[in-house]
């Protein structure tokens, strides 16, 4: 996004009506150039009204992401947290920002407003629309190699599903290994990158997209969805709930390297969604049904299958209600 659009957004976000021509003033462009740029912020998915006479605002307010905000409300000790406006991928973003630096410290991380090209598990695209949601993306060096990530975004999954109980959201749920659920609709996913050798150094890019305050009609997405605020008596802090989610994951990341998976295997039936509930597992072409029993030492799904108990691992392997 370029400077005059973030700056035009940035005017438009107390959700009050300004007229083409002090827009154009403050930004010093013509009020032609406003109006293309309105019909560019449309595009986006904001919902712009135009009235004669009136100008142009926002259909709702819209409560912008401030990096300052965001850095003095963490908890943890971080300071390397960028943002962006609207980005490709905040895990690709993130990247980039490893091949620049040669000593990136654990924790390293990106957020963003929107996404154009996200994506979850299986490289499904993850719907990202502007200024509603939280895209975060955080490095984390694995010294001992890709073997010390096993596990890791089972412990992911139950420590965003613990920030959400702890701010008071009820019927939070797991769906393994790392889809979060609120009363039966989705409201995070996690995607762990891994790379590295698995007996040499490596890293983790951890991706975490959290639905705050999306709309609730949105035709790209084909499955039940919810955000936070829906399930809230009082309006949110999107800049609260940035540092919270940072806080979160930089904590489970610590606690996984320290402890591994015991907390996680401890706490994984509170929030299991299929805990003891039949289930539907899908691998590839095939399909296997069972009893649903919890995670293991691994991370790995055990299921109950003609009196013996299987372990199912991440991949390919998709998880149903029987």
């Amino acid at each position: 996004m370029n400077l005059t659009q973030t700056q035009l957004i940035e005017l438009l976000a107390d959700g009050q009506f300004h007229s083409g021509e002090k827009l154009g003033q403050a930004l010093g462009v013509t009020r032609m150039a406003i109006h293309k740029r309105i019909d560019a912020l449309a595009a986006l998915g904001l919902d712009v009204f135009r009235v004669n006479r009136k100008g142009y605002r926002l259909a709702a307010p819209l409560q912008l992401m401030h990096l300052e905000k965001i850095k003095s409300a963490l908890k943890q000790p971080l300071t390397n947290v960028h943002l962006h406006h609207i980005t490709g991928s905040t895990n690709d973003d993130l990247r980039f920002l490893l091949a620049e630096q040669s000593h990136a410290q654990p924790g390293l991380c990106v957020l963003a407003e929107m996404q154009t090209a996200g994506r979850g598990r299986r490289g499904k695209p993850w719907h990202s629309p502007f200024g509603s949601n939280v895209y975060l993306s955080m490095y984390w060096p694995l010294l001992q190699g890709l073997n010390a990530a096993i596990g890791m975004s089972v412990a992911l999954g139950v420590a965003l599903a613990q920030l959400l109980d702890a701010e008071g959201v009820a019927e939070v749920s797991i769906k393994w290994p790392n889809d979060i659920y609120i009363a039966e609709k989705k409201v995070a996913g996690i995607l762990v990158e891994l790379e590295g050798q698995a007996d040499g150094e490596g890293q983790a890019i951890v991706g975490v997209g959290l639905n705050l305050s999306m709309a609730g009609t949105q035709p790209d997405i084909d499955q039940p969805f919810t955000s936070v605020q829906a399930h809230l008596t009082e309006a949110l802090d999107r800049n609260r709930w940035a540092a919270l989610l940072i806080d979160a994951v930089y904590q489970a990341l610590k606690q996984h390297d320290k402890e591994g998976l015991t907390p996680t295997v401890r706490d994984w039936p509170s929030y299991d969604r299929y805990y003891q509930q039949p289930v539907r597992i899908l691998l590839g072409s095939h399909s296997h049904e069972g009893i649903a029993q919890g995670i293991d030492e691994m991370g790995a799904l055990l299921v109950e299958q003609e009196g013996q108990l299987k372990r199912y691992f991440g991949g390919e392997v998709s998880v149903r209600s029987k």
